[in-house]
């Protein structure tokens, strides 16, 4: 089953719960209440129509937060926040592709709802595959270098940020299309924040001042993420989508980096396994011969 539950933002920055479903936990809520605050403090001048971000909740759950304004005030200044979130097993959201922009897709947030919402189940079937007119098109863009340049950090352990004044899916769900299935549901994005205060993996936010704020302390900004040096997977997969070749695509999206590390582990220690074997089981070299006498007998 997925979870739902509404917070908005109250006066001097507080949160109120208005509707949950009956399977959202009580033991959640704290949790809960610490994601939608760490969305940050809002920027003058800044609005948020929507976006959606993604953490664990627990070692067997994901939150997929779509956060937005509601409404404007007599100025026409953007209101309060409102945050709607989805919880879902660890094990569906890896079942779907680890893509928090598709599934937060098919569940459009209920903002008037108050009081008990019901528990949802999944009904939209697997994530559409990812073809080779699908990614050639991601590609078809001006910024295709810092494209595939993000997915290499990303895969190399590095986080990516991004400036941008409004919400920025589409950059982040270019990324996504280009990245193994099985690191997607290892990776946190978001698609607009206010602070950085989770740690997202990827993040986009409206003002960067990366030496001045250690939230984006080593994050590799969009300019720098261009000029990454190529790695295998980034060339791999741009030539694989240049030529059209769609069994190489699916076997680079499908790569199970943990399996292939936990293979290279396993074949080390058989290695190791057979050559202590081999130490105890052949014989270890002759004993010299003993001397011989050389004097003539008396």
């Amino acid at each position: 089953m997925i979870e739902q539950a509404i917070y908005r933002e109250q006066a001097a920055n507080a949160l109120c719960l208005l509707a949950r479903s009956p399977g959202f936990r009580d033991d959640w809520l704290a949790e809960a209440k610490r994601l939608c605050a760490g969305f940050g403090e809002r920027p003058a001048g800044i609005a948020c129509p929507g976006c959606v971000f993604a953490r664990p909740l627990g070692r067997h759950h994901v939150a997929i937060v779509q956060a937005a304004d509601q409404g404007s005030d007599d100025t026409g200044r953007p209101g309060v926040l409102g945050f709607y979130l989805l919880v879902l097993p660890r094990s569906l959201y890896e079942e779907l592709g680890g893509d928090p922009f598709y599934i937060a897709e098919q569940f459009p947030p209920p903002w008037p709802a108050r009081g008990e919402l019901p528990s949802l189940t999944w009904c939209a079937g697997a994530p559409p595959p990812r073809t080779v007119a699908m990614l050639q098109k991601v590609l078809n863009v001006p910024y295709s270098a810092t494209l595939l340049g993000g997915v290499q950090i990303l895969l190399d352990g590095g986080r990516l940020v991004f400036e941008r004044p409004a919400p920025d899916a589409a950059i982040l769900r270019s990324l996504w299309a280009l990245l193994p299935t099985s690191e997607r549901a290892k990776l946190w994005p978001a698609s607009f924040a206010f602070s950085n205060v989770h740690r997202f993996d990827v993040v986009v936010v409206p003002r960067l001042t990366p030496r001045l704020d250690p939230e984006f302390e080593h994050y590799i900004t969009e300019e720098k993420a261009g000029d990454y040096p190529e790695g295998r997977y980034e060339c791999n997969l741009q030539s694989a989508i240049e030529t059209g070749d769609q069994e190489e695509i699916d076997a680079l999206l499908h790569y199970n980096r943990s399996r292939g590390l936990r293979l290279i582990v396993i074949l080390l220690l058989i290695v190791m396994g057979l050559s202590v074997a081999m130490t105890h089981l052949l014989p270890g070299p002759s004993a010299p011969p003993p001397p011989t006498a050389t004097g003539k007998s008396p």
